[in-house]
């Protein structure tokens, strides 16, 4: 048997003496406490100095609180506490379990410069306790005589206390003392104290090292004194150990324990600590062999603990030869040796070999912080031509009114001077600073990625509409998928087709299903979920729940139905936090950490990206309010239809900015029309209502882009640039964008947080699909005309397609041509939608989007129904050969598509939006290609005309 497990017959627990972060998030940590019966963890200032200053490991929160302004103690305390919660979670199965073992606990030490502060021990024993919020943490605390107050302070108030720092027999007996004390302190006072834990840490080692030189100085004197001195070489610490646990037994009986007992009260337990060898002429497991004894810990190092997995040999000791360990401390006085006064000298030498690497570990914090501060944002490059002036006059009132002061206090009235829509902003506005949050939740993101990986999971599909798969979608179409990562799709539509394709490209009992939906409540996720939870649970039965993750917000009503069916874990995201400025939250970073990327690192850019922008004191260069104001200005002068470019690396880029620009902008007859994915043309193609943005990368060519911008700047088309130095620096642009989004709000004078028409297109599709139960279908609409196999359904009339498109297409200047087509998405199909948007742009002159339905109701679909009415939309449908059935449900996934596209058309309709739905029939392409060819002539006669 392996005898880490085996001691655990002779009730004594084994911890560790060794904390660092990458065997917390890896698995390391995990496999000691499953495999070799781990029983939990200490840490002290000089593992940290080793683990922080040492490695790289935490160098991307060091730079993330560094540019929070926090100092170097600050990072120090919070990386410590970071590492002993996830730690403190690792361990809280055992802790809360019924074997009344003591064990599952996370030692943390207060700050080694305390040694002699009572009242600061206390206060930072307390400040710890409460920062840690785990009922397993123990906080360390010297066993010096100022901190035997503390102890007994601390105890009282109900904390775990691991005292440390014991070489003497007697400082041992005021520290089982100050415990009891503690402990009658608390029941005078009324308190409970069956959940208080405490352990005496009594070192060994270093006893040894301290006094193996004396006696063996003496040893080579010879003489009586030399005699009596070799036989003590070796034998002191562990002596000293024997000892201290008779006197442990002594004190932990008798009527004064036995009253505090019978209330519930846990003995402290005896600790050895200081067990690694130092002395290679000993044993590896000297101090460990020899000290297994009931109810006792030996917390060892990581090398002696593979030492002993592979050769220890587990038996009580403990109590072995206690007439020679008598004899031992009986023999140190005859030979001048007062251990009292060494053992003092050794409290004091410990104290200072904590506080040395304390030291210097704020040393090399500090050069970590500089370093952060040294690496800045690099700034857009704006050619706006005459629209220059226009705009430095806004940014400058905005700086004389100190509008980013006000920007980061959530002062509404920047917005509006409605009340009840003030009150709204304010209550959105938590995403500000959520990537502060988020820095700490990053390590346990990634040990769960890790530990989905170990597990044996190969896929992840994410489940969810708009703001819960925008950033995913980015994620996955931007990056390389990281070492550990797992393939991602992303579910984002109710097309039958689609589902089916999901459903064909992953391997079901090894791919997780992530049902993320902020309200709990989005039609479309929850229909995902039912669907493939059915499918999980014909091959995996009951545990199916294994295979589902949860994100939502606290209160969601889907949290119980996640609860009920077995889900392996549910993230609580930020009720404060609206779905399109969720990027940064757990919606983009599970689904990220799923993927292998380095969330901490995608933070620490949109930290970088919020310092820039003011969060942490005025800035002279503001990235957000320079693209905020400049978009928003541009608007208001009838440049509104911002259209951004980038490399085909980052296309997908254009979905995630679609939604937060055009839902947050879109209402009140105003806005901001973002045009993705459409080509680059020759500057005479364009109106006077475009605006450009180049978003690529510093080191990335991109030369027929760029030319073509060149050339429209040149035009008098204002171009705005930006440029990122790698793909991790997405962090910092989703920031950047969401900052200027809420700016282009404050400049148009609208709410950019509330999404008031996304409900009717909603309200509507409710409608129909209520007639679809109770009548079993759609209500059908009679097609304007049906020629060649394709429906046109419309208000315009004609005798043929090419008539009837002649008169829908009657653009303006500054229209623009939306495309919604609620098809099943294949590369071909994408293809031959680009040509017909290429050719739209190119003979009528306007902007053209595009968007896959039902995804761009949650996205650009307020924008269709509240901004200005310029556009012009073009719904495409076709049959659904394959259809879907939906669990639960007396309706189809093809059913539910065509009511929200019905429902859609018709909020189009009620807010006076010129439309045409084609239906394309039974084979979409061929019916794509059948509307094109009328649209070609349409344009044809047109031109002749």
């Amino acid at each position: 048997m392996n005898p880490l497990v085996a001691i655990r017959e002779f009730n004594q627990s084994i911890w560790l003496d060794f904390i660092r972060r990458k065997i917390l998030i890896n698995g390391e940590l995990q496999k000691l406490i499953k495999e070799d019966s781990l029983r939990g963890v200490t840490s002290n200032p000089a593992i940290f100095e080793k683990a922080i200053g040492g490695s790289d490991d935490y160098d991307a929160v060091i730079r993330s609180l560094a540019l929070q302004n926090k100092s170097a103690e600050e990072i120090y305390t919070s990386l410590a506490i970071g590492d002993v919660q996830q730690a403190c979670d690792l361990f809280r199965p055992l802790y809360d379990s019924n074997d009344n073992s003591g064990d599952g606990y996370v030692s943390l030490e207060v700050s080694p410069e305390l040694v002699n502060d009572t009242e600061g021990t206390i206060e930072e024993g307390m400040r710890f306790w409460k920062a840690v919020d785990r009922p397993n943490v123990m906080i360390k605390v010297p066993a010096t005589l100022e901190g035997l107050p503390a102890i007994r302070r601390l105890i009282s108030e109900g904390i775990n206390v691991n005292v440390t720092l014991i070489f003497g027999l007697e400082r041992y007996r005021l520290v089982a003392e100050a415990y009891i004390a503690g402990m009658e302190d608390r029941v005078k006072a009324g308190q409970p104290i069956d959940k208080i834990a405490s352990v005496a840490s009594f070192f060994l080692s270093r006893i040894d090292v301290l006094i193996d030189p004396m006696l063996d100085k003496l040893v080579a004197e010879g003489g009586e004194k030399g005699k009596i001195a070799e036989g003590l070489v070796g034998e002191v610490a562990i002596a000293s150990a024997k000892t201290a646990y008779q006197i442990y037994k002594e004190i932990f009986s008798g009527p004064r324990w036995e009253a505090l007992q019978a209330k519930g009260a846990n003995s402290q337990r005896l600790l050895w600590a200081s067990t690694g060898n130092k002395n290679p002429k000993y044993d590896d497991l000297k101090y460990v062999e020899t000290l297994i004894g009931p109810h006792t810990v030996n917390t060892i190092p990581l090398e002696t603990l593979d030492i002993f997995r592979e050769k220890g040999n587990p038996a009580v000791r403990l109590e072995d030869n206690l007439d020679k360990a008598k004899q031992v401390l009986e023999d140190l006085p005859k030979l001048g040796l007062d251990l009292e006064a060494l053992t003092n000298q050794l409290e004091v030498e410990g104290a200072q070999k904590f506080k040395d690497p304390f030291g210097k570990l704020m040393e090399s914090l500090e050069k970590k912080r500089q370093v952060a501060f040294a690496e800045q944002v690099v700034p857009a490059d704006f050619q706006l031509g005459p629209y220059q002036s226009a705009i430095d006059s806004k940014k400058q009132e905005y700086q004389s009114s100190n509008f980013i002061d006000g920007f980061w206090q959530k002062e509404a009235t920047l917005w509006t001077q409605n009340a009840e829509a003030q009150e709204s902003i304010r209550s959105f506005m938590g995403w500000l600073r959520v990537a502060e949050t988020m820095v700490p939740a990053a390590p346990g993101l990634e040990q769960f990625a890790h530990d989905m990986h170990a597990a044996g999971y190969t896929h992840v599909v994410v489940m969810g509409m708009g703001g819960s798969t925008m950033a995913p979608i980015v994620f996955e179409k931007s990056f390389e998928k990281g070492g550990i990562g797992l393939e991602m799709l992303i579910l984002d539509t109710t097309d039958p087709g689609t589902v089916r394709h999901i459903e064909e490209s992953v391997p079901l009992e090894t791919t997780l299903f992530i049902v993320a939906s902020k309200s709990g409540t989005t039609a479309e996720p929850l229909a995902f979920g039912d669907y493939f939870y059915e499918k999980v649970k014909a091959v995996k039965g009951d545990k199916a729940g294994e295979n589902f993750i949860a994100i939502t917000d606290p209160g969601s009503k889907f949290i119980k139905t996640a609860e009920e069916l077995g889900y392996r874990r549910i993230f609580l995201n930020f009720t404060e936090v609206g779905g399109r400025f969720s990027a940064l939250t757990y919606f983009g970073l599970v689904p990220a950490a799923l993927y292998g990327l380095n969330v901490g690192e995608l933070l620490e850019r949109a930290i970088r990206m919020m310092r820039a922008c003011g969060a942490y004191g005025a800035t002279e260069q503001n990235p957000g309010l320079d693209l905020g104001v400049a978009l928003g200005v541009l608007a208001q002068q009838g440049r509104d239809k911002m259209t951004l470019i980038t490399p085909l690396s980052l296309s997908d880029l254009g979905l995630w900015l679609e939604q937060l620009l055009a839902e947050s902008t879109g209402k009140e007859g105003k806005g901001i029309l973002p045009v993705a994915g459409e080509p680059l043309a020759e500057p005479a193609i364009y109106g006077n209502d475009r605006v450009f943005v180049y978003v690529g990368y510093q080191n990335e060519a991109d030369e027929d882009n760029k030319q073509k911008l060149q050339a429209l700047a040149a035009a008098g088309h204002p171009v705005i640039t930006i440029l990122m130095e790698d793909t991790l620096d997405l962090g910092q642009e989703f920031f950047r964008w969401e900052v200027a989004t809420s700016i282009v709000g404050a400049v148009l004078g609208i709410n950019p947080f509330d999404q008031p028409n996304v409900q009717a297109a909603k309200t509507a599709t409710d409608r129909l699909m209520k007639e679809v139960t109770e009548k079993g279908s759609l209500p059908e609409e009679t097609p304007a005309l049906e020629a060649d196999g394709v429906k046109y359904f419309t208000t315009a009339s004609g005798n043929d397609a090419t008539s009837l498109l002649s008169q829908f297409f009657q653009a303006h200047p500054g229209d623009y041509v939306a495309i919604q087509a609620y098809l099943t998405e294949t590369p071909a199909l994408s293809t031959a939608l680009e040509q017909l948007r290429e050719y739209i742009q190119q003979h009528l002159h306007v902007a053209t989007t595009f968007g896959y339905g039902p995804r761009f109701l949650h996205s650009t679909g307020q924008y269709h129904k509240g901004g200005p009415n310029t556009g012009l939309f073009l719904q495409l449908t076709a049959d659904n050969p394959n259809d879907l059935p939906l669990p639960g449900r007396s309706y189809t996934f093809g059913t539910l598509k065509n009511a929200q596209a019905q429902g859609d058309l018709v909020a189009l309709r009620d807010n006076d939006r010129r439309t045409l739905h084609v239906q394309l029939g039974a084979d979409a392409s061929a019916g794509l290609h059948t509307l094109l060819k009328a649209l070609q002539a349409a344009t044809l006669n047109a031109a002749r005309a």
